[in-house]
């Protein structure tokens, strides 16, 4: 298994340095298709009744907005504060990658609002009453997360491990941003 494992890291690799961009967009589009499969399939128990429309929203906004401004971030961190993998230049970037988060999380819900023709209020009231939440389990899982990131993973294998952390992370958020209003 290790052996596939390696050949799969160095072909990731690969398609990484030919086309960051465009491979962060994909695998970020897996990573929200099954996060949101596991929350319809197992936070919500929808079996047969799977949004498959709820589905491709998810991964539209993935691919389409979280993924490139990722990637984006996590090479505006490195450029800003230097490829250092010290616990001090982790700690830095920790904050910085925490100063994106709201706009990562409101990105989510105004594009999910968007897709699902909700109006101007609608999406307002959703922004007001769910993001806080988002944020706050957002920076426990993530804060962490990239902490250990910045401090022992290459830049190159930063998105692939948080997409791994980020399947259980949208099967939240995907949960959380098409819940009713409360």
């Amino acid at each position: 298994m290790a052996g596939k494992w390696k050949i799969f890291v160095r072909f990731y690799e690969r398609l990484l340095k030919q086309h960051q961009y465009k491979t962060n967009i994909v695998s970020t589009g897996a990573v929200f298709l099954a996060g949101d499969f596991i929350s319809q399939q197992i936070i919500e128990s929808k079996g047969r009744q799977h949004d498959l429309q709820r589905t491709g929203r998810s991964i539209a906004i993935g691919a389409g907005d979280i993924a490139p401004f990722v990637t984006f971030a996590y090479n505006v961190v490195d450029k800003v504060l230097g490829p250092s993998q010290s616990v001090i230049s982790a700690l830095k970037k920790v904050g910085l990658i925490a100063c994106f988060s709201p706009l990562t999380n409101a990105g989510y819900i105004l594009f999910n609002g968007l897709l699902n023709q909700q109006t101007r209020d609608e999406i307002s009231y959703k922004l007001r009453s769910d993001l806080v939440e988002v944020l706050t389990v957002g920076y426990c899982v993530w804060l962490p997360t990239h902490f250990s990131l910045f401090v022992f993973v290459p830049l190159q294998h930063r998105l692939l491990i948080s997409n791994t952390v980020g399947v259980l992370w949208t099967g939240y958020l995907t949960y959380a941003s098409n819940r009713q209003a409360r």
